[in-house]
């Protein structure tokens, strides 16, 4: 399978570490006699090793002795197009063994608009998408997370779903899936249904919810982890080889919020409220910092300010993580426990911007949605902010909402305007980021019998908006209103809307969260075909109707819901309040403003001005698959390497410093090497220890072949070379015929290639850089030796040359396997060198 997908996959998608594996932190274990797990995320890569979850059932189910987990991803759109044309089965990054190889493929679902990417999942996997089609030899599918608090949109696809918490049934779990080894699948789905929060979906009635088997429970009660126990999360976390939508470490701090606003399904299904102790938390983050070389981390919880003793965490880690050079970010943030404390605390490090959610524009608003917050209190946090040095406030609303009236919409208005002028009255260009977000009832809130509202009336509300905030300091955002529409219809239904998503997906339906890949129109046929509208989704529903999730039981019962939903209106008929805004917000001036003038700050960490200790010049190559990484990724993978060793780099100065590292010239994607080169710039003597340390923290793939100091000062690496020397093997065809064309290449005068540019493509004489073009090996393992020109030496790629052949097609040149040999500089009088060799 790997040979294949070197050869007909890996060369040919846009982006190949999203599919190569070989992360620090991976596991892979012998599958002999082990539950076979496949944990998938229905998204790109990059978004699905964002998500924390992902990594703590990763690291829960590998400590486990009985199973292994590998991993999967959604494919993008080229990727797709080449597994369906090569016939290539879905795989995992691990091993790359298929899908269908597993005995449970696992999904997490924390978005309806991946609905249709987890049936290109099992479809790219020779899955059969309906679960009443599989037969005992294909794997188990259930699915987990926030979305399946209503499972019955996916209710036909999925075999079994786990609806709350997996931490401390994982064993259980797992017992079943081993004791089902060897059964029928109707005999493992019964085992697995007797397991507190399992939903077997076939084994219940379409229309009553209710169960027509015996022996299992008609509510599905929601599991929930008792205590955030250290050994939940991971001390090595998976790595990427590639930047991610959040690349930085992440770390959980508290689960639950105590703020119980009456719009938000997070707050309720993930009660109760649960704290993570000080000393886990600093722990982890020693842990994770020093496994993965990041320089930032993020501490995460639903109200990361609600945290008790958030200040005093906060000052905690920044005594350690200042001299690590890592920034510290705080998500989303509760204006009213906003601090003067807490924002000297989270302000030591870099300044990227704050992050507030006043949800809605009037304090009547708020309090009949049960946001407890104000305006006062909101101004206040604002004023905190810029006044600390922050030049950057994000802010989030939502329009749509439960009593919602123009007045609010304006209030919205009102309220960004007042910040604004904030921010004038204090020196800095301060930004402020708007995003508005359409409302969508969700399920198991007091809002879930409320109406969403159709796409032309957010428009309306967004139209109102726009009209008002047309300052130079707001950049206002809009979230699409036709896919938030799409997204709460899919919320609230039920089991009718399985065949809608399974049209859309055969109707080309992928990445429907991406708005260059949504299709609204393609979602409204989808429905018609299957005599359906939206709109029988999207409206208001009485407390007596019966509700598709009503047999989840979340500990909430419909009545309390219900009482909260009738507060809501009962604020709404309450007269509004004055808005309590002080003629002159509070401005809390730095106390390094002096005179209307800040003293000059140096952004850059104090040691930036140590004095150089030289450089040290690394010889490094990879080879295996870490040779489809790009040069970016490649510098990542050093920098990251480099702190982990800890390595005493010299950093730039500015508001973003960086590491003085400097690369030889760019090795292409897809070729491995050995004899690549790397500049560091030192603040101090680094010991062998240290290098050492350095060649060993490198990712499987990479090595370190030599080392030398530069205590001179000496040209830069790419002013050292003109000589490049490549190996090119694979499938070369007919030798003799081969060797004829080698030659005849060298006696011309004149070689036209075609170089691909920006611009499309340009052709050049590529013949005064190829100096040397061999065939060794003939009678064994053929392959091409290329000695081609640098620098002053010209420049020709190999895959030019080996296009101008004329022998090979363009797939065939993508499935060789290019090596770089050597880069040299080749002196007047004939003698190579290379970069090591010229330090004096």
């Amino acid at each position: 399978m790997r040979e294949l997908l070197e050869r007909k996959f890996f060369p040919f998608v846009e982006k190949p570490p999203r599919y190569i594996g070989g992360e620090p932190g991976s596991v892979i274990k012998d599958p002999e006699d082990l539950v076979n797990i496949a944990l998938g995320y229905p998204d790109l890569y990059e978004i699905g090793m964002s998500y924390v979850g992902g990594q703590m059932l990763y690291h829960l189910i590998n400590r486990q002795t009985d199973a292994l987990c590998e991993r999967v991803y959604a494919p993008g759109i080229d990727a797709e197009e080449i597994l369906r044309r090569e016939n290539i089965p879905l795989f995992t990054l691990e091993s790359h063994r298929p899908l269908k190889e597993f005995d449970l493929i696992g999904f997490t679902l924390s978005y309806e608009m991946v609905y249709t990417n987890l049936l290109n999942i099992l479809d790219l996997a020779a899955i059969p998408l309906m679960a009443d089609s599989r037969g005992d030899d294909v794997p188990l599918i259930v699915a987990g997370g926030p979305i399946c608090y209503n499972p019955e949109p996916m209710a036909d696809f999925i075999d079994f779903f786990f609806i709350g918490e997996v931490e401390e049934a994982l064993p259980e779990l797992i017992a079943a899936l081993k004791e089902g080894k060897g059964r029928s699948r109707r005999q493992k789905l019964e085992l697995l249904a007797k397991l507190e929060s399992v939903y077997v979906p076939a084994f219940y009635d379409r229309e009553t919810g209710l169960p027509h088997i015996e022996g299992i429970p008609s509510q599905i009660k929601t599991r929930h982890a008792t205590k955030l126990l250290p050994e939940y999360y991971p001390d090595r976390p998976l790595m990427p080889l590639t930047e991610i939508a959040h690349d930085r470490v992440s770390v959980e701090i508290m689960r639950g919020c105590p703020q119980g606003c009456r719009f938000c399904q997070a707050g309720k299904i993930y009660k109760p409220v649960r704290v993570r102790h000080i000393d886990d938390i600093k722990k982890q983050v020693a842990a994770n910092i020093q496994a993965t070389g990041y320089d930032e981390i993020s501490l995460l919880s639903l109200s990361t300010s609600d945290y008790p003793g958030i200040d005093n965490l906060i000052t905690s880690l920044n005594g350690t993580l200042q001299s690590q050079r890592v920034s510290l970010s705080l998500p989303s943030l509760r204006p009213s426990s906003f601090t003067s404390n807490l924002a000297d605390a989270a302000g030591k490090g870099h300044k990227s911007g704050l992050t507030f959610a006043p949800e809605v524009g009037t304090d009547r608003l708020r309090k009949a949605v049960g946001k407890k917050i104000t305006e006062a209190e909101i101004l206040d946090a604002a004023g905190i902010a810029f006044s600390k040095g922050w030049q950057l406030i994000k802010l989030y609303f939502m329009i749509g909402l439960p009593t919602e009236t123009t007045e609010d919409i304006n209030g919205i208005t009102d309220l960004v305007m007042k910040i604004v002028k904030l921010g004038r009255q204090i020196k800095g260009q301060h930004k402020i980021n708007v995003a508005i977000s359409p409302f969508s009832p969700k399920a198991h809130t007091p809002f879930q019998w409320d109406k969403l509202h159709p796409p032309e009336e957010i428009r309306r509300r967004q139209d109102i908006l726009r009209r008002g905030l047309n300052a130079r300091e707001v950049n206002l955002k809009f979230r699409n209103p036709q896919l938030s529409y799409l997204e709460g219809v899919l919320g609230r239904g039920d089991r009718r809307l399985g065949p809608v998503i399974l049209t859309a997906f055969k109707n080309g339906a992928r990445f429907d969260g991406w708005s260059e890949h949504f299709d609204y129109h393609r979602w409204v046929l989808a429905f018609e075909e299957n005599g359906l509208t939206m709109e029988e989704f999207s409206i208001e529903r009485s407390f007596s109707e019966r509700l598709p999730w009503d047999h989840i039981d979340r500990g909430q019962s419909r009545q309390q819901l219900q009482i909260d939903r009738s507060r809501t209106s009962e604020v709404a008929v309450e007269p509004a309040s004055p808005a309590e805004t002080p003629a002159a917000a509070p401005v809390h001036r730095n106390e390094d403003d002096m005179y209307g003038r800040r003293k000059k700050r140096i952004v850059a960490p104090q040691d930036t001005a140590a004095p150089t200790r030289g450089k040290i010049r690394l010889k490094w190559g990879k080879t295996g698959l870490v040779r489809f990484l790009s040069h970016l990724d490649n510098n990542r993978v050093f920098e990251r390497a480099i702190r982990r060793a800890g390595i005493p780099v010299t950093y730039s100065q500015g508001f973003h410093p960086h590491q003085k590292l400097s690369f030889g010239p760019p090795l292409p994607v897809g070729y491995s090497s050995e004899c690549e080169y790397l500049d560091i710039k030192l603040n101090d003597a680094v010991g062998s220890g240290q290098l050492k340390d350095l060649a060993q923290t490198m990712p499987k793939g990479f090595f370190i072949s030599d080392s030398k100091t530069i205590y001179s000062k000496a040209p830069a690496i790419s002013a050292l070379l003109n000589r490049a020397v490549y190996q090119i093997r694979g499938d070369l065809g007919d030798t003799s015929r081969l060797a004829e064309t080698l030659e005849k290449i060298l006696a011309s005068d004149s070689v036209i290639g075609l170089r691909t540019t920006k611009d499309g493509g340009k052709k050049v004489d590529i013949r005064p850089a190829i100096y040397r073009l061999e065939l060794l090996n003939q009678d064994t393992e053929p392959m091409i030796e290329m000695e081609l020109g640098l620098g002053d030496g010209g420049y020709a790629k190999p895959g030019e040359v080996l296009s101008v052949l004329e022998l090979f097609d363009p797939d065939q040149i993508g499935s060789f396997k290019i090596h770089r040999k050597a880069l040299q500089y080749r002196d007047k009088d004939g003698i190579y060198l290379d970069p090591l060799s010229a330090i004096v």
